[in-house]
């Protein structure tokens, strides 16, 4: 968050929220509405992806406390969390997105089960998807984008090695 603090990042957050809220509430079938709503979708997507790694990330560290706490015989760290807000890049600069906590809970979660390699890559991506595409129902977008492109890339790219 570098480039926000204290204050002016809790602006950010709230107008991030609000602007998805907005997004949300818009019409359609107006060209503006329609516009805003594509914004925020692909803002929106890019949360997504970023708190997918976070849990991964979130779950790695915890599990390593957890093993030590054990070790230790100490407390148990508490359970990690995702984050509704994040930076994310645009054509403009870094901006806060927001997406409704559910929507991240469930993407963070699937990181952290991705980590812990509970599913697979594939497993992974068609989760996402799913989640994504019910966000862009929140969002009455006809259309959705896809999910975790980074994890797609990664499997073409190893497909496309063990040919």
């Amino acid at each position: 968050m570098g480039i926000f603090k204290g204050n002016a990042a809790k602006g950010a957050m709230k107008a991030a929220k609000n602007a998805y809220l907005k997004a949300k509430d818009s019409d359609p079938l107006s060209r503006e509405g329609r516009s805003l709503k594509v914004r925020i979708a692909l803002r929106s997507r890019a949360l997504l992806d970023k708190a997918f790694v976070e849990g991964a990330r979130k779950t790695e560290v915890y599990q390593d406390q957890m093993m030590k706490a054990i070790a230790q015989e100490i407390e148990k760290p508490p359970l990690p969390k995702a984050n509704p807000f994040h930076l994310v890049k645009t054509v403009n600069g870094e901006v806060f997105a927001y997406v409704p906590q559910s929507f991240v809970d469930e993407i963070f979660t699937l990181g952290g089960q991705y980590q812990t390699m509970q599913i697979n890559a594939e497993a992974a991506i068609e989760a996402a998807q799913l989640i994504a595409d019910r966000m862009y129902e929140d969002l009455e977008l006809d259309e959705s984008f896809e999910a975790l492109g980074f994890l797609r890339e990664e499997q073409r790219a190893s497909a496309a090695t063990s040919e």
